[in-house]
């Protein structure tokens, strides 16, 4: 069973699949090939492809901060899953990994494979941390080689290549070291799609990686006071970088403690405002889920990890699959769908239309609608006259859709659209008026 030809499309603003729009709706399973027994995979993967996800994002390296313990099985030779042979790998590890992956095929679901994940890397800030904790870093030398082996055991499954996992850029030894890798992958596996995963609030990538990315992937992440970095990373990759498709691959996680242990849990509506304040702010291309205990992979025997940063405890990857917030994710399409009449506008930020400084509400125009994002209940006011509109709203906690008024002032040509019904996060939509 294949998956079909995924591809950029011809306004490089997101992917087509065997030549259809097509949305990347991922679930983050960091851990996945350390971690889960086989029987819980299927039945992760059919509950995951109900809910319409269709990418899994996965580490092909053992992930820092899994839960512990493991299954013991690592792709290199290794006593406690940190330290590992490099020179030695384990093909029962590969073996695993190519079922778990053809598993997934045949779930209708591709598999994102992070190549080299940050604390493997010399001079990032994971690194920086994992060697104070005794886990040294992947030689030079091995990485052609790890990469090589991720591609003969793997590549049958038309995977993603995510280059780079968590990182920055900050020295000269960490640029070197993923210059060999993404060289590798362009020789190794040139007709599959590649992108770099990048640290939260990260905007830099270096220029003499750009031309060799098909897509950019961007993360807000899971710091409190970091959360307008859903549309602020955005707004600056579509000012500084070619344009290629962008996607939200790490908002916050649902139900996952803020890091530096502050102390607050994010809900399913933080989600959303991550998910829809990014793509009006011009990340259409996709979304990525995360549950705190699935990208980890928790278990009733988890006793956490050592390494990493502090995000309070997660619950058991069984409690997560009942999370609403994948969900209200997976409706994101079909809306998108139904807004771009199935591709065919794009969605073009709009913010000079908002007459209101609280920048976390996010307009975009969408053919000959527009769109705002409101994270609570207001009026929104918008510079120019909609008299020949109509608005509606739609509630993304409980799925309801209301009718609302509109009053232009012809004197200052604004329009206010009346505040919603709705206790919860709500889009509204201008639309043309039905005749």
């Amino acid at each position: 069973m294949g998956l079909g030809k995924l591809a950029v499309n011809d306004r490089k603003d997101g992917f087509t699949l065997d030549g259809r729009p097509w949305f990347w709706l991922a679930d983050t399973c960091w851990g996945a090939f350390t971690s889960i027994e086989l029987s819980d995979w299927e039945y992760y993967l059919a509950r995951r492809a109900e809910q319409g996800i269709n990418v899994l994002q996965i580490n092909t390296l053992p992930q820092w901060d899994r839960c512990r313990p493991d299954l013991g099985i690592y792709p290199y030779a290794s006593e406690d899953g940190t330290v590992f042979d490099w020179s030695a790998p384990n093909e029962a590890y590969w073996e695993r990994a190519r079922e778990m992956c053809r598993m997934a095929v045949e779930h209708g679901i591709r598999p994102a494979l992070v190549l080299l994940w940050c604390n493997y890397i010399p001079g990032t800030w994971g690194s920086m941390i994992a060697q104070k904790l005794g886990a040294p870093v992947m030689p030079l030398d091995e990485i052609r080689s790890h990469i090589e082996r991720v591609v003969r055991h793997l590549g049958e499954f038309d995977p993603v290549y995510v280059v780079t996992g968590d990182t920055d850029f900050k020295s000269d030894e960490a640029i070197r070291y993923y210059e060999e890798g993404l060289s590798a992958v362009c020789e190794l596996a040139p007709n599959a799609l590649r992108c770099m995963h990048i640290n939260r609030a990260n905007r830099t990538i270096p220029e003499r990686f750009i031309d060799r990315l098909d897509f950019y992937m961007y993360q807000p992440g899971h710091n409190y006071e970091g959360q307008s970095e859903a549309w602020k990373l955005p707004e600056d990759f579509r000012a500084s970088y070619p344009q290629k498709p962008l996607l939200n691959s790490e908002p916050c996680y649902e139900q996952m403690g803020a890091s530096r242990n502050v102390y607050w849990r994010f809900t399913a509506q933080d989600c959303r405002a991550s998910a829809w304040s990014g793509i009006l702010s011009g990340a259409a291309a996709g979304l990525t889920y995360g549950a705190h205990g699935v990208w980890n992979w928790q278990t009733a025997q988890s006793k956490g990890s050592v390494l990493g940063e502090g995000f309070d405890m997660p619950f058991r990857w069984q409690e997560c699959l009942q999370f609403p917030g994948v969900w209200d994710y997976g409706m994101v399409p079909h809306v998108l769908n139904s807004l771009t009449e199935g591709g065919l506008h794009a969605v073009v930020p709009a913010q000079e239309l908002l007459d209101d400084a609280r920048e976390a509400i996010r307009v975009a125009r969408v053919g000959d609608r527009v769109v705002a994002y409101l994270p609570r209940t207001t009026a929104l006011k918008l510079h120019g006259s909609f008299a020949d509109m109509e608005a509606v709203a739609f509630d993304l906690e409980d799925k309801r859709v209301a009718h609302l008024p509109m009053r232009v002032d012809t004197q200052t040509g604004m329009t206010r659209v009346e505040q919603h019904p709705f206790g919860h996060d709500a889009l509204v939509i201008l639309k043309p008026a039905a005749h």
